[in-house]
């Protein structure tokens, strides 16, 4: 099911909205919607990864950007 929602856009970032849109060859809605989509993944990941290292911090166990990328790549 679809809601709608009216949000207020500056003029800058309704023309922003709109070249995007364009350029997608999508619906401004479609841009809208994704980017609110990532805005909810981004936050949820970084709780997550808080959440996760506050747990491994307490377990005495340092955990740093290097040290993931070093164990990741």
């Amino acid at each position: 099911m679809r809601n709608v929602v009216a949000i207020s856009l500056n003029d800058s970032l309704l023309k922003k909205l709109a070249a995007e849109a364009r350029t997608e060859h999508t619906s401004r809605s479609e841009i809208i919607r994704r980017s609110l989509k990532q805005h909810f993944f981004v936050r949820d990941f970084t709780a997550l990864r808080n959440k996760a290292i506050s747990e491994l911090a307490a377990k005495g166990v340092t955990l740093t950007e290097d040290r993931i990328f070093d164990e990741i790549s």
